[in-house]
């Protein structure tokens, strides 16, 4: 089954009639047990950055590039999950800690619709366990009031992502990278991550005083420190990988 923006299955509308009785209990993440990166909120970069690498997606059709944190270094592995499917990283992406939740609806539009991933493993369908989305009178519970705020707030975040992103790009401070990836004894097996970008340092240094205050006072230059010093941690995805080939790793380089 072809996945939903990446990680759901089948998303519907949230109803009282259709979920009166359902619960939701999230205990594995293995609903990303196949992506080899997470999208991020602009604001979330500094936190993330302290354990992923943070680097930005090629421009959609749009134009537009998104804040990525890399989980994996070979197309469908999240090495960032341990032997029961859960992230073992201090911080979680909000991508994956909304799930099975979603906001949808057309891209102009400004009403957007609750919906839930129905075939989702962290839905209990008689309610005996988990959070119920509704009470027996089919009101909203305390928790998908939460839901909702959540939600919400991710879609605020996201539309500042937009703007901080478009301002890398009105700049010219992006531009596409590689990695390169070798593993000792294990020649066979190195690899190339392709297809990101990242700031380039030059051209950030030789932005105008006037550019340069502007991305502060927007604080933009905290992230785009945060995403260049997060870089490093490519390293620490070559050391998981290389853990599953049991031989020391090479650095990766760029």
């Amino acid at each position: 089954m072809t996945k939903q923006l990446m990680i759901y299955d089948n998303i519907q509308p949230v109803t009282s009639d259709k979920h009166r009785n359902l619960a939701v209990k999230v205990t594995s993440h293995d609903f990303a047990g196949e992506l080899t990166s997470v999208p991020l909120l602009a604001t979330e970069i500094p936190f993330a950055s302290a354990e992923f690498p943070v680097i930005f997606s090629a421009p959609n059709q749009d134009g537009e590039h998104t804040p990525l944190a890399v989980v994996g270094v070979q197309q469908g592995e999240n090495l960032m999950l341990n032997d029961e499917g859960i992230f073992d990283t201090r911080y979680v992406p909000a991508f994956i800690r909304r799930y099975p939740f979603v906001f949808a609806g057309d891209k102009d539009s400004q009403n957007l619709t609750l919906c839930i991933d129905e075939d989702s493993k962290a839905l209990v369908a008689d309610g005996s366990e988990g959070q119920r989305l509704f009470d027996d009178n089919g009101e909203q519970t305390e928790y998908l009031k939460e839901i909702l705020k959540f939600l919400q707030d991710y879609q605020y975040r996201a539309e500042m992502t937009k703007v901080f992103c478009s301002k890398l790009k009105e700049l010219d401070l992006l531009e596409p990278m590689q990695a390169n990836i070798e593993f000792r004894n294990n020649a066979g097996n190195n690899m190339s991550i392709k297809g990101f970008y990242t700031v380039k340092r030059e051209k950030l240094k030789a932005l105008t005083d006037e550019q340069v205050t502007d991305l502060f006072k927007r604080d933009g230059l905290e992230l785009i420190y945060a995403h260049l010093n997060s870089l490093g941690n490519l390293n620490t995805l070559v050391e998981r990988k290389n853990a599953k080939f049991g031989d020391a790793p090479k650095a990766a380089n760029g």
